[in-house]
Order: C-alpha cells, then structure tokens, then sequence
C-alpha cells in the first residue's frame, strides 16, 4: 500500500516505534537527557533522569559553551545584546540554547545571566536595540522564551514583557516591530513578520498562562495562514512570507525556518489535525534516510563543534527535534481519535 494512503496519525505512530534510539543514546549527555525525558516518557524526577541532568555538569560541549563567557559571566560585550542584529555566539542566541539543553537558572552560573538579561530590559517590559532604545517583538520574544524555559515565568520582570507583547498584537493576530503598523495606524493592513510572529508564539508557549490564551491562537492562525500565501506576499521588508530555503533543517532557531515553525506549532493541539501541519510534517519525513535520521541543511560556522553545526554527518540533536516534533503531533492527533 502506498504509505500516502496510511492515515496520517499512524504513520507518525510507525515512526516513533522505528526511532533511532541507540544511535541517539551515543549523543552528548545533554541530547541523552532530553531524549529520556521528552521522547521516551522518563519522569524528569525519576533516578534515570536525575542522573542524566547531573551529567549536564561536565558535558564537555556545555562546558564549552560556559568557556566563551566574558569577564562578567555573560556572553559577548555589553553593546551586543542590544545590537541588530545579535551575534550568533552572544548571550541574546547562546540563553536559548542552554535551555534547549535542559539547563534552567537553578544553575548559579545562569541565574546571573538571567540578572544580566534582565538588566537589559526596558521601562516598558520590553527587550530591544539601540541607541535610542527601541523595542522589538522579536526581541522580546525570544529573550522571553529562553528566559521563561530557564525558569524565570513567575518573574514579575517577564510578567512585564509578555503584558507588553500581549498589547502589540496586530489586526492580522501577529506581530511587527513597527509603530505604524499598530491598530488604527498606516500600515495596520500590512502583513506582520512572520518571524516575529513566530518568535512571541514560541514564548507564550512556553508560559504556562499564554500558552492557551487567545492571543496564542490567533497568533497561530497568522502563521498557519503563511503556508498558504507561500510565494504570494511580496517582500514588504521583513519576514512576511515563506520563500526559498524555508524549508532547510537548521538550529540555533536563529532564523524563520520550518523546524522552530513546527517545533512552535505542534505545542498547539488544535494545530496538529490541520492539513496544512499534515503537509509541513511531510516535508519533514522526506527529509529523513532510509535510518530515519536527518541533517542539518543550514549552519552557522560557530556551532560547528556541534553535530547541528556542520552538513556532513546525520545530526543526533536535528533529529530529535524532528521527533518530538513528530511526537507531539502524533499524541494530540490520537487525542481526536473517537474511541469505539
């Protein structure tokens, strides 16, 4: 039988069950823990877990990274967090990163870089670049989300930021870094950046507030809309559509690509039964070898100590990402099956 004529929610079953875990389990220590606890269902307190997050300690890739920082415990120089656009090996990327990782601000080492980050906030909640100071919805977005996943979500100072970005959203329900494309301005029906769109729904979900709020939803709605316009929407400036190299495999999500898009939207149970996830999700699968593992498509140079970091060889930690991926969708489409 053709496998296209397979309901689409076993054929994500058949994948899972053929996962490559032994080939994974010879990752580093941090892909080995967010293995057991987010693929293989290991309670994060069980004693396997435990174990692989104290290795997290003398990960020598962790350690690495915790090499580059400065005199003053962070990464990069003052000026580049609020640079547009940051380095790739700065603090504004490298928080992200970590807490993919599995790292929260219970590590000492982090929680000051948290107090750094939130240094670097503005009056009005915000995270953005300057001189002058000028906020940014992506800004904001990602230093919320990497903040919030370290454990930061009952801070009041991130509490500002997302009331701030619960104002700035956009007729269209997503975001843009520009005044006058606010409600009742100019450029209200301008189309928002979709990678900015992308950035604020990856921190609301990862609230335990704003995840199911209804801004989220609609910001959703936005994004699922931009599949359909693909090559439709001419540049207007910023992210506004799907072009060529979308769908290119790729982490740091430094970019508005396919895999933070679906990394993002499979969070969204109401996302994963719609057609147009269905048909991003095959993009994915045909993207994998005959050993159902996949390789990053784009780098940048400096994580190429990384296996997400160079074209070469299949990339344990890409995909994982494509599994969860895979995963998540699979449950909240088994979640719609009526029983009999």
């Amino acid at each position: 039988m053709d496998t296209l004529q397979i309901p689409f929610e076993f054929r994500l079953k058949h994948l899972i069950n053929v996962l490559p875990v032994d080939w994974l389990m010879q990752g580093s220590p941090f892909l080995r823990y967010k293995l057991v606890t987010d693929l293989l269902d290991t309670p994060i307190n069980s004693a396997e877990a435990k174990r692989l997050r104290k290795a997290l300690d003398s990960d020598p890739l962790i350690n690495q990274i915790f090499g580059m920082r400065n005199a003053d415990g962070y990464w990069g120089d003052p000026r580049d967090i609020r640079t547009w656009w940051p380095k790739k090996n700065t603090t504004f990327w490298v928080l992200g990163i970590l807490a993919d990782f599995g790292l929260t601000r219970n590590d000492r080492r982090l929680s000051e870089v948290c107090e750094y980050v939130f240094s670097t906030q503005l009056t009005s909640g915000a995270f953005g670049w300057g001189p002058p100071p000028t906020p940014g919805e992506c800004f904001t977005g990602i230093l919320a989300e990497a903040l919030a996943k370290l454990g930061c979500a009952n801070d009041p100072r991130l509490e500002k930021a997302y009331s701030w970005l619960l104002q700035r959203q956009r007729l269209d329900g997503g975001f843009w870094c520009k005044n006058t494309g606010q409600p009742g301005k100019p450029r209200e029906k301008e189309p928002s950046c979709a990678y900015a769109s992308l950035c604020v729904l990856a921190a609301f979900m990862n609230h335990p507030v704003y995840e199911r709020s209804k801004e989220a939803n609609k910001c959703a709605t936005f994004l699922l809309k931009c599949w359909d316009n693909r090559g439709k929407i001419k540049y207007a400036g910023h992210d506004s559509q799907i072009g060529k190299g979308w769908d290119k495999l790729k982490y740091p999500f430094t970019d508005y690509r396919i895999l933070y898009y679906l990394d993002t939207l499979s969070r969204i149970e109401e996302c994963s039964a719609d057609q147009r996830i269905e048909d991003m999700v095959e993009v994915l699968i045909n993207k994998m070898n005959e050993e159902g593992k996949v390789y990053a498509e784009s780098v940048h140079k400096v994580w190429s100590s990384f296996d997400f970091g160079q074209k070469i060889q299949p990339s344990r930690w890409i995909t994982f990402l494509v599994y969860r991926i895979i995963k998540r969708i699979m449950l909240n489409c088994s979640s719609k099956i009526p029983s009999k």
